[in-house]
């Protein structure tokens, strides 16, 4: 009787559908990744992009710098040295995206499977309470 009670109970009760995936994607630093279970990549996201961002914004301080002290060549020098930092740290981000784009779908995918497979089990149990509560 319980057993009827519980599964009839399992079946009336509506599905909690989780919160979408797909913004935590776009997430910088590779946060994505680490909530996601995905650590060293999400460390490597977020060592690339922190990298790029500082040594871009100390690249544009020795340019500037280098530029009122006259020396252009070195001006040049830390002008490029910060736009290649820039570039790595916007291109890591790009990646990141990518991989986190492709996690969240991974993980869609599991969901839905996930809630197949509850489905499939409430419709076992419904089944079964059905037939019990037909015995005499």
């Amino acid at each position: 009787m319980l057993l009827t009670v519980l599964a009839v109970a399992l079946a009336a009760e509506p599905d909690v559908e989780p919160l979408p995936d797909a913004p935590l994607a776009l997430a910088p630093f590779g946060i994505a990744q680490m909530a996601w279970k995905a650590p060293v990549r999400g460390a490597l996201y977020a060592v690339t992009q922190a990298a790029g961002i500082g040594v871009g914004i100390f690249g544009v301080g020795q340019f500037r710098v280098e530029q009122e002290a006259g020396n252009l060549a070195e001006s040049e020098t830390w002008q490029a040295v910060a736009g290649a930092a820039v570039g790595t740290a916007v291109l890591s981000y790009g990646v990141s995206l990518l991989d986190g784009s492709k996690l969240a779908e991974e993980r869609a995918i599991a969901a839905a499977a996930a809630r197949a497979r509850r489905e499939e089990v409430t419709d076992f149990d419904r089944s079964l309470a059905m037939a019990r509560v037909g015995r005499p």
